[in-house]
């Protein structure tokens, strides 16, 4: 797998607070709250909960059972996942001794081709760019194709195919061309790939090799409350709550060690979804279950890290007194 280097000289910051804000506890006990995750604006659940299912068995059973025991947990699913999990409860009905794993399994075949349509369609999209771009980037785009068709084609392939991977390889074909516009072009169109956590096809086919326990809390893990380093230790960032806010466990894995910047072209909406995790902040700090130093700090990593994009009000914090 490829490293993806970025220069780390234009997001080195000082903290204003020297102090720590709130201990790790402090800032956990927010989950309790409904916190909405700072990426993606969805509810979070907490960690010992779902620390609490990983213990029942029940889970690899029939469907039926496992269903019963997620019920609760419904409403903070993730879109897709929702649907995943009303198409169980749909199935089970027909199916009433079958697990998720087996139920995946039936569905698997019809999904695969969707997802493969999908994929072969954006893959199309992208290979027209051969006839316009430089010789040697035509021929780097074109020995990437191959092997994407490949994977994708194959109905077992050794490596399952990876969204992140292809974009972040086309990047570097495309990263000497002075033609901006066209590039950005080209990425828009690769961003369009799908996920699983953006398409019901794209789940199925990735969950359907895996256990039925497993399967069931994928449903639900996405949605688990973190703590994300706004910046990344591998750039030298604290662990500590000057440099966490929280965030659900899918956007927290999705970032990897990227910058702030590159988390917002993958999540148009964050800067809209931070305000509104800060406003629940605020509203939180005024029943004094969160402090205002970890708002005010909130506030200058997120503007410094992402370059301004991120600038959260906080002015109602004054009214705490």
């Amino acid at each position: 797998m490829e490293k993806k280097v970025f220069k780390t000289e234009n997001i080195k910051f000082k903290c204003k607070i020297p102090e720590i804000p709130l201990t790790r506890k402090e800032l956990k006990n927010l989950l309790n709250y409904r916190i909405p995750c700072l990426c993606c604006g969805m509810e979070m659940l907490h960690p010992d909960i779902y620390s609490q299912l990983l213990d029942i068995k029940e889970l690899s059973g029939p469907a039926s059972e496992a269903i019963h025991i997620l019920a609760p947990f419904e409403k903070i699913m993730h879109p897709v996942e929702r649907q995943v999990f009303n198409m169980f409860k749909s199935m089970s009905a027909k199916y009433p001794d079958k697990n998720f794993k087996e139920l995946l399994e039936m569905k698997r075949d019809i999904h695969e081709l969707a997802l493969v349509k999908i994929q072969s369609i954006i893959f199309n999209k992208i290979s027209f760019y051969r006839r316009i771009l430089p010789k040697k980037s035509a021929r780097q785009l074109r020995k990437l194709m191959i092997k994407t068709n490949d994977i994708i084609f194959d109905p077992e392939p050794h490596k399952p195919f990876s969204r992140r991977i292809f974009i972040h390889k086309l990047k570097n074909i495309l990263k000497n061309i002075e033609n901006k516009k066209l590039k950005e072009e080209i990425i828009e169109i690769a961003r369009r790939l799908p996920r699983s956590s953006d398409e019901v096809c794209a789940f199925v086919v990735k969950n359907s090799r895996k256990k039925s326990n497993i399967i069931a809390l994928n449903l639900v893990h996405p949605s688990v409350g973190t703590f994300e380093h706004l910046l990344p230790k591998c750039m030298n960032g604290m662990n500590n709550s000057l440099n966490f806010a929280l965030e659900c466990s899918y956007c927290n894995n999705s970032r990897h060690h990227y910058p702030i910047s590159v988390q917002i072209e993958e999540n148009p909406y964050m800067p809209q979804n931070t305000q509104i995790q800060a406003d629940k902040l605020i509203s939180l700090c005024k029943k004094g279950l969160c402090k205002k130093e970890y708002i005010t700090n909130l506030k200058h990593v997120l503007q410094t890290l992402s370059d301004g994009i991120i600038s959260l009000d906080i002015s109602k914090l004054s009214e705490i007194t």
